[in-house]
């Protein structure tokens, strides 16, 4: 730790015990990316350098016309080589980044959408630390939702966090931005994240029986086991009122804790996660499900049931999730992912503040 006056500096590091996304919005077709099935490597395709290739060697009208008359199984890889002629190095010169693929694509099935991590300016991949800091900021209210033996039911996230957050009285009136004690806490955007590191992970959806449903999605993940840095700094003169760090570590023990039992315990693929779930964790990024986001459960603790009611009812429409009363959880699904021939809880990092 670092005392930089009345500011506090911590290195918060995550560890991911499982491929983590965080999307950009960006998604790759096929047209994209360069498949290697001996490798099993994905490489993709600067689109700048691309076009400006094209441009150069007056191969606009063939690309018009490949795109208008493709087939299914035609690929980028396909055009630049069977149709532009183009040797392996002028091919390469257009690869901006390569991942491991592992097993998430194969080379006798058509190749699938890629949904992009979010990158910095310079093209590297990292962590934003609002994607972090709203992630703590569920934590954080999941403990004090569960200390509270008499909670109301607050209809929204806003007065949830008036009621727990909010607590800084310097303004009259709760509910200002100024009174939360979440202005005190800033975290920085990641470090960089090596490319190594990233790779390609499937999507599937796990019943409680243990049955698999395989989403025809794949996305761009930090790999297992990999290390991932922040900055975590505590204004004092904000919150000298409260030791924010121990709470914020006792309140990750106490979701860990909560998300185990009234999660994980009610699927069947648990008994493969056990040792993923013995250290300090929080789960974050995109796909993580609808456990690790929402705050209803902890709501309505320790009425299990009512949670359950309440969830399957309000996804029961559009989703239906009539059922999942039936399977005593609402999703009743476990969002997890395969690499390399193992599967994992998306999401799922180890998290240590020093």
């Amino acid at each position: 730790m670092k005392q930089l006056g009345h500011l506090q500096e911590y290195t918060l590091t995550l560890t991911t015990k499982a491929p983590v996304f965080v999307g950009s919005g960006v998604v790759y077709g096929k047209m994209d990316y360069i498949f290697d099935a001996a490798r099993q490597t994905v490489s993709f395709i600067d689109q700048t350098r691309f076009f400006q290739l094209l441009i150069d060697r007056d191969l606009i009208d063939k690309y018009e016309s490949f795109i208008l008359n493709k087939r299914p199984s035609d690929t980028i890889q396909y055009f630049l080589k069977n149709i532009c002629k183009l040797d392996a190095k002028t091919i390469n010169s257009l690869i901006v980044n390569r991942v491991s693929a592992a097993d998430a694509l194969d080379e006798n099935h058509s190749l699938k959408e890629i949904q992009a991590f979010i990158r910095r300016a310079d093209g590297r991949a990292y962590i934003p630390g609002s994607s972090l800091k709203g992630c703590l900021r569920t934590v954080l209210l999941t403990n004090m939702l569960l200390r509270d033996s008499n909670k109301a039911e607050p209809i929204n996230i806003k007065q949830l966090e008036s009621k727990y957050l909010h607590t800084l009285q310097i303004t009259n009136k709760q509910s200002d931005m100024v009174n939360s004690i979440m202005r005190g806490i800033s975290i920085s955007d990641s470090e960089p994240i090596d490319e190594k590191s990233m790779i390609l992970a499937s999507k599937i959806d796990s019943l409680p029986d243990g049955f698999e449903n395989r989403i025809n999605v794949v996305r761009q993940c930090v790999a297992p086991e990999t290390k991932i840095t922040f900055r975590l700094t505590l204004d004092q003169n904000i919150l000298s009122r409260a030791n924010i760090l121990t709470e914020l570590r006792e309140a990750i023990r106490a979701f860990d804790a909560f998300y185990i039992q009234e999660y994980n315990s009610y699927f069947a693929i648990k008994k493969e996660f056990e040792d993923l779930f013995r250290d300090d964790f929080i789960v974050l990024g995109g796909g993580s499900g609808f456990f690790a986001k929402n705050l209803i459960y902890p709501l309505y603790a320790p009425n299990h049931a009512k949670a359950v009611k309440t969830v399957s009812q309000s996804m029961q429409q559009k989703h239906k999730h009539e059922k999942d009363i039936g399977y005593g959880i609402s999703p009743r699904t476990f969002k997890i992912t395969e690499f390399d021939r193992f599967a994992y809880p998306i999401g799922l990092c180890q998290v240590t503040i020093q």
